[in-house]
């Protein structure tokens, strides 16, 4: 184990400590069942609180970044439970309700905390959908400037190529950052129609004069595909 978490349990541990001793020292004619409790409701309280700073809910190496969207209502949760118990632990021993009563309450209380903090776990989980499904919609765009840029290259080793051959496709290249990411399931086709065909390209390319009336349909066909992609928008 670390240093560091060495270190960080035992401040738990002294935190804790002093919640104890606090609570004993002036526990004046507090009930044993209810001098509990009020730890109890303490410690859950500082524990949250202490676990949330040692163990941020945003970690920047996690891609998805889900947590980010149920960071303000955690939050939100944490805050209104522990202000709402420690503000009732209060009032109820200065009236000396029942230990009954208080301990339905605190229960109460409980289960809203539990309730809103799995809300912030389903608003967690749906930023990792959305995430899965923009990263899903982007990789056939990403598959089409893969294949155009394995295309220049061969044609950077290749000589003799026609002038305006080569233009055309840099010229095609450059265009794909038009293309906008969609659901559609048209727009999928279409981009790895695109793909297959840069690729039969890019092979006969390695005898250009004898395919050279295919490269070219080719190419008119990826130059098409890519006019009706861009007309495609994000749903």
């Amino acid at each position: 184990m670390s240093t560091k978490k060495i270190l960080s349990w035992l401040l738990l541990l002294f935190g804790e400590a002093i919640i104890i001793a606090a609570f004993i020292l002036f526990r004046g004619n507090t009930p044993n069942e209810i001098l509990v409790l009020n730890i109890v409701v303490t410690s859950f309280v500082f524990g949250i609180f202490y676990l949330n700073y040692a163990a941020p809910w945003i970690d920047l190496k996690e891609k998805t970044h889900k947590r980010v969207g149920a960071l303000g209502i955690a939050w939100f949760v944490v805050w209104l439970y522990a202000i709402t118990a420690i503000l009732f632990m209060f009032i109820a021993n200065m009236y000396e309700f029942s230990f009954e009563l208080q301990l339905i309450i605190h229960g109460g209380l409980l289960f809203f905390f539990l309730l809103g903090m799995w809300l912030a776990g389903h608003a967690a989980d749906q930023v990792k959908e959305v995430y899965h499904i923009e990263t899903e919609n982007r990789s056939g765009i990403l598959e089409m400037k893969k294949s155009m840029q394995n295309l220049i290259n061969k044609i950077n080793e290749t000589a003799g190529l026609p002038d305006i051959f080569v233009q055309r496709v840099k010229a095609l290249e450059e265009s794909l950052r038009f293309i906008s990411p969609t659901e559609n399931s048209e727009a999928h086709e279409l981009e790895q129609s695109f793909v297959e065909i840069t690729n039969e390209i890019k092979f006969a390319l390695l005898d250009f004069s004898m395919n050279e009336e295919q490269i070219e349909n080719n190419l008119k066909k990826i130059e098409r595909i890519y006019q009706n992609r861009k007309n495609i928008y994000s749903n």
